[in-house]
């Protein structure tokens, strides 16, 4: 039977897809940081990166999507399966498109990569294994690490699906003890441990009941103010803070017609949006002097960067329709 569609989880994704959109702009318009912001800001209360937000805000809000359509009774080989037709196809079709585009228009561009590296692009991790420090260069040009990190999260979910099953506080107590330590000792670049747990606050969230909630707000409030901890760890509360507050509080005001449309298609593009939109603006920017750029110019860019960024996604996923039609006509 098909899940009810939740509509604060499309609200939370499109305020994590507006997140991302903003810090990519943020960081392509200033240089990356090393001119003034003219539009939006780059950081949230207590130094929290935006694009960090928005990130932990995808990580939470898929792992409340995968506990709310995944059937208990689903094998790992099914999900994993299910997975990678819902990740690899869009990704590969991109990185053709834009690779071609770029080996074109800036000949020598991937002089510096390994053909060895092609393997990383195959399994969606360029860009995360760059982040990660494991190559210095290689054939990525869609996405980014974000990617790696949800794909190592879609390998653990089977099992924390059925830990939290069986054993939630011990799930909890375990995720924690291992987590945290290997975050503060950096062994994979703020990329994986410290998400594991937003990750599954999300697969959490859909079973706390409301008075859990109403306690757990003000404790990660307190944590915030308090706790002697990272700016990634701070930005794990103020993400599931943030969670618990749009769920609980603008979800029921928005739940109109127009929000329900406006979120759902936001949902639905936020993939192909986000393998597309970085290739966007630093395309759009070229020929610019960032240094020069008036506040009105920047916010026309602004709104032509969203518009292209659109654009293109359903170009990318209108094209991806149109080759699994043709695929079905020649292998039926």
């Amino acid at each position: 039977m098909k899940k009810q569609r939740l509509f604060y989880l499309d609200l939370i994704r499109a305020v994590a897809l507006a997140s991302i959109l903003i810090v990519h702009f943020n960081a392509t318009v200033t240089g990356y940081f090393t001119l003034p912001h003219k539009l939006f800001t780059s950081t949230l209360v207590q130094g929290i990166y935006l694009g960090d937000f928005g990130s932990s805000l995808f990580f939470i809000v898929s792992g409340a999507s995968l506990a709310l359509t995944v059937p208990p009774e689903q094998s790992p080989w099914q999900f994993y399966k299910k997975r990678a037709k819902a990740v690899f196809p869009l990704f590969w079709l991109a990185w053709v498109v834009c690779f071609s585009i770029r080996f074109l228009s800036q000949p020598g561009c991937y002089t510096g990569a390994k053909t060895i590296t092609l393997v990383l692009t195959f399994l969606g991790l360029d860009n995360f294994a760059v982040a990660a420090g494991w190559v210095g260069m290689d054939f990525a040009c869609v996405g980014e690490w974000f990617l790696g990190s949800i794909l190592f999260l879609y390998l653990l979910f089977p099992l924390l699906q059925r830990a939290l099953r069986k054993a939630p506080v011990l799930t909890w107590a375990v995720t924690l003890l291992v987590c945290i330590p290997l975050h503060m000792q950096g062994w994979d670049n703020g990329l994986v441990a410290v998400h594991i747990p937003e990750f599954l606050f999300g697969m959490t969230f859909l079973t706390l009941k409301d008075q859990i909630k109403a306690i757990l707000a003000p404790v990660l409030v307190l944590g915030l103010i308090n706790l002697p901890v990272d700016e990634k760890l701070l930005c794990s509360m103020f993400s599931a803070l943030i969670f618990i507050g749009l769920a609980a509080a603008a979800a029921p005001l928005l739940d109109k017609p127009l929000p329900r449309a406006v979120c759902a298609k936001a949902a639905k593009l936020s993939y192909a949006v986000f393998l597309t939109h970085h290739v966007i603006i630093q395309r759009l920017v070229r020929g610019f002097d960032l240094a020069a750029l008036s506040r009105r110019d920047t916010a026309i860019l602004f709104c032509v960067y969203l518009l292209a960024t659109y654009a293109a996604s359903e170009a990318l996923l209108w094209l991806q329709c149109r080759l699994r039609e043709e695929r079905q006509k020649l292998f039926p």
